[in-house]
């Protein structure tokens, strides 16, 4: 393991024990056994290093997105998988966890912008996923930002707040959910063509 190896993983552990605020260089180095000139050679400041752990894990989201696909199955069935395997992976982060307990109790700005910049990549990313579905022609013509604002909010939502007294929904139960409230709008049915009216959700 490389220094900057040890480093980015000192890091990781820092920021999932103590929220941005509460993390020091000086941490960061004994936790990787270095000095803090060695993390100065690598990242100029914490702040630096914070968005570089970031920017990683922002391709994890992505990754946990992809993994989640099984060729050949319906479209939808892989967008409402990726959803629950994004949901999943933001929750059990460690790093993440920490950063949205940290905004809650203390507001910390660093921590709120970085929650929201892992929160745009997530968004962009979903509205090209969509884009791709209506280039497949299987998604009708909309605003992808829009869908995937309403897509990701309404799965936090669910999967963060909602508790049902009979325990968590199944994997069916969520599917049943995600196909009733958005799969008849956004599927494009046959002869209906790409060129469909208009919708509240297309662009305009």
């Amino acid at each position: 393991m490389t220094v900057r190896d040890r480093i980015e993983e000192a890091a990781k552990r820092a920021f999932s024990e103590f929220g941005y605020k509460g993390t020091t260089m000086d941490q960061i180095a004994r936790l990787a056994g270095v000095s803090k000139g060695a993390i100065y050679l690598h990242f100029p400041s914490k702040e630096a290093l914070f968005h570089h752990m970031l920017r990683g894990v922002i391709a994890q989201v992505r990754d946990a997105f992809e993994s989640a696909q099984v060729e050949g199955d319906d479209y939808f069935r892989n967008l409402e998988r990726g959803l629950r395997a994004l949901m999943k992976f933001r929750a059990d982060h460690a790093m993440l966890s920490k950063l949205v307990q940290e905004v809650r109790q203390f507001g910390t700005a660093e921590a709120r912008a970085g929650l929201q910049q892992l929160e745009a990549a997530i968004l962009d990313y979903l509205a090209r996923h969509l884009q791709r579905g209506m280039d497949l022609g299987v998604v009708r013509p909309c605003r992808a930002d829009l869908v995937a604002f309403v897509l990701f909010r309404a799965y936090t939502s669910v999967l963060r707040d909602f508790r049902p007294e009979e325990g968590e929904l199944s994997e069916g139960a969520l599917y049943e959910l995600f196909t009733g409230l958005f799969v008849d709008g956004l599927r494009l049915r046959p002869g209906e063509g790409r060129a469909s009216n208009r919708t509240f959700l297309e662009e305009r």
